[in-house]
């Protein structure tokens, strides 16, 4: 399901250009939709979930009785008795501030309300992950399908590369972004939110990544502990109902983490000269030895088509003409 913020006012182009806008602010990790009143919202959004309202004055009370956080658009910057003494999942903006202001009170908000941060208790969120001890057997290719073809079903998908180099994400970054190393720092540090990872997160189309850290150092910044500690954190948050891990070459240094996902694809070549077998079977050796024989069950052995897709990865009108890409979304319909 597709978690969005749900914009409601009565002026439709009001609500029109700030959903365009908060859709296209790299520190918010939701798309926001407009309607013009609470009940258009409840007849057309039975396939999302919203995560918080902004709304006027005419619909504020239909949005709170729904105990999701709210926002509230003040036309004269006053809020009204009646509403000062809500719970902390409501505010008050004022709504003809400049939407810079509005994105910046609103990141505010969502930083300091609880259940927008890492603190959740509920635990519905997925984790896949993508990993094999074979190199140049186009394992975060693989990852970016699969987050793709759950992102095309409105799933909200977060896909978390480990890999030391950038390799297809590449073309993704640019002198500014930020990246996985942006993300450990926070967390280890204590500074890691909800405005926090959104300002972290690459997007293309509707994919939400973090891209690999900048140097690979980085990867070690958390111990196995942390690690294992920092995925929980994100799955317990219910930002995302599906996380895709691109574990790069680190799969072996965290059989933690391979441990909480509930399926783990394994690309392979289908070399016959027996190095790719022995690799395999040399990992899974690994695993039982280190106490992990049930990831043995996880682990689902691909060998996908001998196909270049490098070129359309990052656009879904022509990755998913692709025979690799069907061939990923039949495994992963399965799910």
């Amino acid at each position: 399901m597709r978690h969005i913020i749900a914009v409601i006012d009565e002026d439709i182009r009001f609500a029109l250009k700030l959903s365009d806008f908060l859709s296209k602010e790299d520190r918010i990790p939701f798309k926001a939709v407009a309607y013009t009143s609470f009940q258009m919202y409840k007849n057309e959004t039975s396939s999302m979930e919203v995560v918080a309202f902004i709304t006027d004055f005419d619909n504020v009370d239909e949005c709170i009785s729904t105990g999701i956080p709210v926002i509230l658009l003040s036309d004269d910057a006053m809020v009204k008795s009646k509403y000062a003494e809500s719970s902390k999942l409501f505010c008050s903006i004022f709504k003809f501030c400049g939407v810079h202001i509005i994105v910046d009170e609103l990141l505010g908000f969502f930083a300091k309300n609880s259940s927008l941060g890492f603190s959740g208790t509920g635990k519905n969120t997925r984790v896949y992950g993508v990993y094999s001890p074979i190199n140049r057997c186009g394992r975060s290719s693989m990852s970016v399908a699969l987050h793709s073809y759950f992102c095309s079903l409105s799933t909200s998908s977060l896909l978390i590369s480990f890999d030391e180099y950038d390799s297809v994400f590449a073309v993704l970054r640019k002198e500014n972004s930020r990246d996985l190393s942006d993300v450990f720092y926070g967390y280890k540090t204590g500074d890691l939110n909800f405005a926090k990872l959104g300002e972290c997160i690459s997007r293309v189309e509707d994919l939400n990544i973090v891209l690999p850290a900048r140097y690979n150092e980085d990867l070690f910044y958390l111990s196995d502990s942390e690690l294992l500690k920092f995925i929980n954190d994100i799955t317990v948050s219910n930002l995302f109902e599906i996380i895709v891990i691109d574990f790069g070459s680190i799969g072996r240094r965290t059989m933690q983490v391979l441990d909480i996902c509930e399926k783990i694809f394994c690309p392979v070549i289908g070399e016959s000269n027996g190095v790719e077998l022995s690799k395999l079977n040399e990992f899974k050796s690994l695993l039982g030895r280190n106490g992990y024989p049930e990831i043995l069950q996880k682990l689902y052995e691909i060998k996908l088509p001998n196909e270049d897709i490098s070129m359309d990865i990052f656009n879904f009108a022509k990755l998913k003409r692709h025979e690799y890409y069907l061939q990923i979304s039949k495994i992963a319909e399965g799910l």
